[in-house]
């Protein structure tokens, strides 16, 4: 049993469909495909799996609780022992008990995925490594954590979408994820859905 593993997916929500409200385009059409077949292998694996919902107070989000989008996509859905933390902000930490929950598990794989990459995504994966809530080589303790604990974040499991600044010029979703990406390998590890499962897989032989 794989319980020092665990699984953090970040607000893989009906309201991300919406077909304008975030962006006319997104990255990682493999998303909905890939999100399964991660729950099957921590599910598998009796490592824990946290579902994080992202609550809007604005009445016109697709992530408002008056809307039908503030349910979980159908790839996403949480069984009835997992745990569901919801949140208002961009960080799943942040008026949530996820610090002291991932504390207490004694981890050696956090594992991140969901939406998006350059909002709640990257800003839960920057936290996790700065509160050093395993002990890992990217926690900025100069101290050397090598093989000690490892974040990942799961890129083909992960998207972006289309981004424009003040005067409306845009960068296509792909790159912006692929920016993203690179930014956050100071935070963490970046792996492939089918890294991770075979690395998962590995520690139950």
């Amino acid at each position: 049993m794989s319980s020092r593993s665990a699984l953090v997916l970040i607000d893989v929500q009906e309201g991300f469909s919406h077909p304008t409200h975030w962006g006319v385009a997104r990255s990682t059409p493999s998303l909905e495909d890939n999100i399964p077949i991660l729950l099957s292998a921590f599910r598998a694996a009796g490592a824990h799996i946290i579902h994080v919902q992202h609550v809007s107070a604005h009445p016109d989000s697709p992530l408002n609780p008056s809307n039908p989008g503030v349910k979980f996509k159908s790839c996403a859905t949480p069984l009835a022992d997992e745990l569901i933390l919801t949140k208002r902000t961009n960080s799943a930490f942040i008026g949530t008990d996820l610090e002291e929950r991932l504390r207490g598990m004694d981890l050696q794989l956090l594992v991140i995925a969901g939406l998006t990459t350059m909002h709640c995504v990257s800003t839960t994966t920057r936290m996790a490594s700065n509160l050093g809530v395993l002990k890992h080589p990217y926690d900025g303790t100069g101290v050397d954590w090598a093989g000690n604990g490892r974040i990942v974040l799961v890129k083909d499991a992960t998207a972006a979408f289309i981004a424009e600044d003040e005067v409306k010029r845009g960068w296509n979703a792909e790159l912006v994820h692929e920016v993203h990406l690179s930014a956050l390998t100071e935070f963490c590890e970046v792996q492939t859905t089918e890294e991770v499962v075979k690395d998962l897989e590995g520690k139950n032989k």
